[in-house]
């Protein structure tokens, strides 16, 4: 063996065909999955197409958003085996890489690989994403599978992608784990990229833009809308985050022109009114994101943005507030995600609640909407820190706060801590599924559901008190467009209040996702 894999194809005479899949998604239980924009492959596709590999993108999720298949307990939500199989043998990669994102859709990819191997065995199947990342290793292990990509994808899958078609060894490739016989092989790990600006931007233009934005919801301002990323990487050390797997802690930002210029296109090109900045850092450095609010404002753009990974509220300060709502962020996700001092250290946030809660204060006096998140369920909580994190988003005056279950994923600190602690299901699949919270040590995972109801039920009704102060909802408006958000918002917190207040069943977080 060469230490290609199993299989050596020799060298690619023609010009090498590469197939990105994001592939379909399982649901277990009451769940829903809607589609998004992978950034992700966008950017691995637009890296490689401009390397000059002939390039063909296949979100299966969003072109088969309303194609659901029944099996048993489940749904499978995606095209089908049949379709994927056509365009496949239309195609005729040489190589196809699978996105595997979230542990809980693995078993997706594999069945895609499959497919690939039933329909054109000498096609190369390459995986990559946060899942993959954790441990490459075992993914290699099943043999539809000849490379795991890990950690920051471009360079990597480039330089596999150059090795194949020229028929050389992959052994000295980083970034990269294979099999070589019966061993299991990783390779160290490639740099990471040091310059965002010299990446090109996402190849929209392979992905259907048209399917990303289909449903109004009320808590959209303007559509259409896209996700952007203006930065890698976050120095955090929260215990229950997986994205290190992928980014590490080092912090990398692209610069206030390389963003705004994005931003710019993509209102030419694609209309783009509204923007999702999926920064896991934002504003870690906050000159460089007050140079972006400010590149917006000089050239007049008119462009609203939002924060929903959520932004670290120590990160900020009144006057880069003030820059971001002039720049046309209307609404700021806050990452609290415990009102109890000593459980925040033990998660990773020593920072002081007072701060954020001053600081909410003024993002609410300043006509932002604002949302805190928070998670129940780490494996020491006890009900009385649960309740400091429901009284404090109750208080911190958030106009909304998402409760979550904490569900631990492999890769996390927390994860082992479970682990270790003997709280891990024996079927791990069911983390996945929205019927199913693990046990703590002092409080049962079914009580959890209830939990996280009682906190939707309170803060809810509070909330309904509220927002009948006209003062309160006065300093949101400035205009029509403001005027009719909040009427819309109005209109869904009440059908939520409702349904809080009625239903005996247990309520998640899932109509709020789009926050």
């Amino acid at each position: 063996m060469s230490g290609r894999g199993d299989r050596d194809r020799g060298i690619i005479e023609t010009i090498m065909k590469v197939l990105l899949i994001y592939p379909p998604a399982t649901v277990y239980g009451p769940g829903e999955i809607s589609p998004h924009f992978p950034l992700g492959l966008a950017y691995l596709a637009a890296f490689i197409e401009k390397k000059g590999y002939q390039v063909k993108v296949l979100d299966t999720l969003a072109l088969g958003k309303n194609t659901i298949k029944a099996r048993g307990k489940s749904r499978r939500v995606g095209l089908s085996d049949e379709d994927i199989a056509e365009i496949v043998q239309d195609f005729k990669p040489d190589v196809v890489g699978v996105s595997v994102m979230f542990t809980a859709y693995a078993s997706d990819a594999l069945s895609i690989a499959s497919l690939i191997k039933k329909v054109s065995p000498h096609t190369y199947t390459v995986f990559g994403g946060a899942h993959v990342s954790i441990d490459p290793k075992a993914i290699v292990k099943n043999r539809q599978v000849d490379f795991a990509v890990y950690g920051e994808g471009e360079i990597t899958f480039s330089n596999l992608l150059e090795a194949l078609k020229k028929g050389k060894s992959v052994s000295k490739l980083t970034g990269i784990a294979y099999r070589k016989g019966r061993k299991l092989i990783q390779n160290p790990p490639t740099p990471f990229i040091k310059d965002l600006d010299s990446l090109p931007y996402p190849a929209r233009h392979l992905l259907p833009m048209d399917q990303y934005d289909t449903q109004k919801d009320p808590f959209t301002m303007r559509h259409p809308y896209t996700s952007i990323i203006t930065s890698r990487g976050c120095p955090g050390v929260c215990v229950y985050c997986s994205i290190h797997s992928i980014w590490g802690h080092r912090w990398r930002g692209r610069s206030a022109k390389n963003v705004v210029d994005e931003i710019e296109y993509l209102i030419k090109e694609y209309g783009i009114k509204e923007l999702r900045l999926q920064d896991d850092s934002a504003s870690l450095n906050k000159k460089r994101m007050a140079e972006i609010c400010n590149e917006i404002i000089k050239r007049k753009m008119d462009i609203k943005w939002t924060t929903p990974n959520g932004i670290a509220h120590w990160t900020l300060d009144k006057p880069l507030l003030r820059k971001m709502k002039k720049a046309g962020c209307y609404r700021i996700t806050f990452g609290i995600e415990s009102g109890n001092p000593e459980m925040r250290r033990w998660v990773g946030k020593p920072f002081s609640l007072e701060q954020a809660k001053e600081l909410t204060k003024y993002a609410n006096n300043l006509g932002f909407w604002t949302i805190a998140t928070n998670i129940i369920g780490f494996p020491y909580e006890t009900r009385e820190q649960i309740e400091d994190t429901i009284k404090y988003a109750i208080d911190s005056d958030v106009d909304f706060a998402l409760f979550f279950r904490l569900g631990p994923r492999p890769g996390t600190p927390v994860y082992e801590v479970f682990k270790k602690e003997g709280l891990l299901p024996k079927d791990e699949r069911v983390l996945y599924s929205e019927s199913v919270a693990c046990n703590t040590k002092y409080i049962r995972g079914k009580d959890l559901f209830e939990i996280q109801n009682q906190a939707y039920s309170r803060f809810f009704r509070k909330r309904l008190i509220n927002f009948l102060n006209p003062l309160r909802i006065i300093r949101k408006i400035h205009n029509l467009e403001d005027l009719n958000y909040v009427l819309g918002m109005a209109q869904a917190g009440l059908k939520m209040t409702l349904r809080l207040m009625t239903s005996k069943s247990a309520v998640t977080s899932r109509a709020l996702k789009k926050l």
